[in-house]
């Protein structure tokens, strides 16, 4: 059997989008992101910080990560094979999305 891994790594920017397109479940869409941080696991999460009069802070797991990842990729039409092992780790300020799956 072949197997192909495939890395996608989210820079703090494009995490920023990810957030915007599918806000996780505390935040609301409305405030400006101002920081984000890639906390190093094992499992990784990510802390936002937004702007305003009320800085506010939330800490998005990793179960939670991937379900929004995976629905920022549908949106943006990056194919996901859906029976893939799909892991987090965190790489430095950046996350990676790894999708391992065997072919044939």
């Amino acid at each position: 059997m072949i197997t192909e891994i495939r890395h996608i790594i989210f820079s703090n920017d494009e995490l920023k989008l990810v957030f915007q397109t599918v806000p996780p479940e505390g935040h609301d869409p409305s405030r400006r992101i101002a920081r984000i941080q890639v906390v190093e696991g094992p499992p990784p999460s990510v802390r936002l910080v937004t702007d305003g009069p009320r800085p506010q802070e939330l800490e998005v797991e990793s179960y939670q990560l991937a379900r929004l990842i995976v629905a920022y990729c549908r949106d943006k039409k990056i194919p996901l094979p859906k029976d893939a092992l799909k892991t987090l780790h965190a790489q430095g300020d950046a996350l990676c999305f790894s999708i391992m799956s065997t072919l044939g």
